[in-house]
């Protein structure tokens, strides 16, 4: 396997990043069909190519080759302050996903310390994020743990 490179991705790689996206989808089985909809692939590039230039959106991307094998998303949330966390900003870790023939070479985990780096970098004092059985070694390796299950109401 060729050795990769890990950089913080542009517009440039729009269509890449999409695709490993909706990649994602298909294993995690977030996808209804095995073909996504053109409405999903659609909002996802308007939503990228509208959020990666203004870094409301942040990814990483492991590139072998000028290709995208890997990738991370962060996005932050600004909440009021807490004693803990007297800025109130807060970084949500999502979209992580490694090509399957490239997992278990350390990719995923380099993509992560890059970004939890960058997060702590800024007045963030909380990094939080949803895992699959797959993913959960991955973030337990770099320190994190399990908290409390969330609620959601979806309409």
């Amino acid at each position: 396997m060729s050795t990769f490179i890990l950089r913080r991705a542009t517009l440039d790689d729009l269509d890449e990043l999409v695709a490993l996206r909706l990649k994602l989808f298909r294993e995690s089985g977030y996808l209804l069909s095995e073909e996504p909809p053109p409405e999903l692939i659609e909002a996802t590039r308007t939503y990228l190519s509208e959020n990666l230039p203004t870094e409301r959106f942040l990814a990483w991307i492991a590139v072998v080759e000028r290709h995208l094998i890997g990738m991370s998303g962060l996005i932050f949330f600004q909440k009021p302050p807490t004693e803990e966390n007297l800025s109130g900003l807060e970084a949500y870790i999502m979209n992580m996903y490694t090509l399957p023939e490239w997992r278990s070479q350390g990719i995923a985990t380099a993509i992560l310390q890059e970004t939890i780096k960058y997060v702590q970098n800024t007045s963030a004092r909380r990094i939080w994020l949803h895992t699959t059985k797959d993913g959960q070694g991955v973030y337990e390796r770099c320190g994190f743990v399990f908290t409390h299950d969330d609620m959601e109401l979806v309409w």
